[in-house]
């Protein structure tokens, strides 16, 4: 039954977003956080949906007749540099070539969702589907989750879905904080009062679902992103009063167990897992250091002979005090670190330049639109960066995409700086002749972007 209820808004899907780029571009999105086969058990499971999203994303696209003018940016660049870099140290990897193209296979199917985001995504009810895609994947599978911890009064370990990027518990708790900000956007912009109400519930819900996965890294981003509402916040009376309730269910439902794994936080130098983290880490800097511009590869570090080939230089970073190396390799456990030793320093450069460069521009887009939807959105997406940064420095989630669509909206939005700053003072045909131009007449930024889209369709 619930493969024959899934099938039919599979078609109703398809229906609902022919010829609208922006709405396939969503599902795509959706279908690969979601993963529909996760919850399917017949004849329904065996399909690629997310395969099958994405062409027809494409093809909607490509056969859409008011397509938004192509636009690119320096991020837009940077990405695709990047691209370009691991695909160069995937054909130079240390391993077994099917080990790293499979994996810059999956890297490959991301950006190309990056690129088809930032020729889609224009006006706000886009970028409100695309959030309300994370919102309908991973906030759905968070507040199943976090209603288990709930009537298990704390007892039920948060993962993700299995077999996916995210059903480590670490990763599983990335994903959610760097959602919330993005709920809190929706929050804004959504004039119904039932959905607002349920988008507050589920906000609820997914800061428990956080303590739930038992997650050192998600407990430190939960309070800095909950540090940056409260500092950022207007109103601190009330956001306390909307922060005590959470505080009272939590302090209730938390095992012992709990606050023994967070307590290991202040003596992290003598936890086995984060001892374990440090090897790691040293073990992908010293890959970066044999081969700074091309490093392993995907996963190369984490080979057991290459693994073992460079701990025989363990010694060269006995300035950071960490357990010997040992044999068995780990997993990066840190998006800088994976990309590192994955990519050498000129990955690594790229993918900073990414994070810093939107920083920038999402500074530059909340200063210019003030007080409008794309200033609210650009300061929830900064807060959505933070969490990535924050907790992806304990986790390997470097090619997630959630972080990549970030990036795309990125780029979206500054596309819209662009446009409003050039229909702020329209040109003239004089100025392609040499004429003298008259002092420009001051244009609402909004009814100057509108008139020019009405002008180009």
């Amino acid at each position: 039954m619930r493969d024959l209820v899934f099938i039919l808004f599979f078609f109703i899907i398809i229906f609902v977003s022919y010829r609208k780029p922006f709405i396939a571009v969503s599902i795509w999105l959706w279908s690969g956080l979601f993963v529909p086969v996760y919850w399917l058990y017949g004849f329904a499971e065996s399909f690629r949906y997310n395969l099958i999203f994405s062409l027809f994303a494409m093809a909607t696209y490509l056969f859409c007749r008011n397509k938004p003018s192509i636009r690119f940016d320096g991020i837009f660049l940077l990405v695709i540099l990047l691209l370009i870099d691991t695909t160069i140290t995937t054909t130079t990897a240390l391993i077994p070539s099917g080990i790293p193209w499979v994996v810059w296979d999956g890297y490959s199917k991301v950006i190309l969702l990056f690129i088809f985001i930032t020729l889609t995504m224009r006006k706000s009810h886009h970028f409100d589907m695309l959030i309300w895609a994370m919102v309908l994947s991973i906030g759905f599978f968070a507040l199943v989750e976090g209603l288990k911890f709930v009537k298990s009064f704390g007892g039920h370990q948060i993962n993700g879905p299995a077999g996916h990027i995210l059903a480590d518990n670490n990763h599983m708790a990335l994903a959610i904080l760097v959602m919330l900000p993005l709920v809190v956007h929706l929050i804004t912009v959504t004039p119904e009062k039932w959905l607002r109400v349920g988008l507050v519930i589920t906000i609820f819900i997914c800061v428990l679902a956080v303590l739930g996965t038992k997650s050192r890294g998600g407990f430190i981003g939960l309070l800095f992103v909950g540090s940056y509402f409260f500092f950022k916040s207007k109103r601190k009376a009330r956001t306390l009063i909307a922060v005590i309730p959470v505080l009272i269910v939590a302090i209730n439902l938390l095992p012992s167990s709990w606050y023994s794994r967070m307590n290991t936080i202040k003596t992290a130098d003598e936890d086995s897992s984060f001892e374990a983290r440090v090897v790691s880490w040293k073990i992908h800097t010293l890959m970066a250091l044999e081969r700074p511009l091309l490093g392993g590869g995907f996963k190369g570090p984490q080979y057991a002979y290459v693994w073992r080939s460079l701990a025989l230089d363990f010694d060269e970073l006995n300035f950071i005090p960490s357990a010997p190396a040992g044999d068995k390799p780990w997993a990066a456990h840190s998006i800088y670190f994976q990309v590192l030793g994955d990519h050498g320093f000129p990955g690594l450069t790229l993918f900073l330049l990414i994070i810093i460069l939107a920083f920038l521009k999402l500074s530059s887009v909340e200063k210019y639109f003030r007080g409008s939807w794309e200033s609210n959105l650009a300061r929830m997406l900064k807060v959505s960066l933070v969490a990535y940064c924050v907790a992806g420095a304990a986790v390997s989630m470097a090619y997630f995409e959630m972080f990549y669509v970030i990036v795309g909206m990125v780029v979206c939005l500054s596309i819209l700086q662009k446009d409003a700053e050039e229909a702020k003072i329209p040109k003239r045909k004089g100025a392609m002749t040499g004429r003298k131009i008259g002092k420009p007449v001051a244009v609402n930024r909004k009814s100057a972007v509108q008139s020019k889209e009405e002008f180009k369709g």
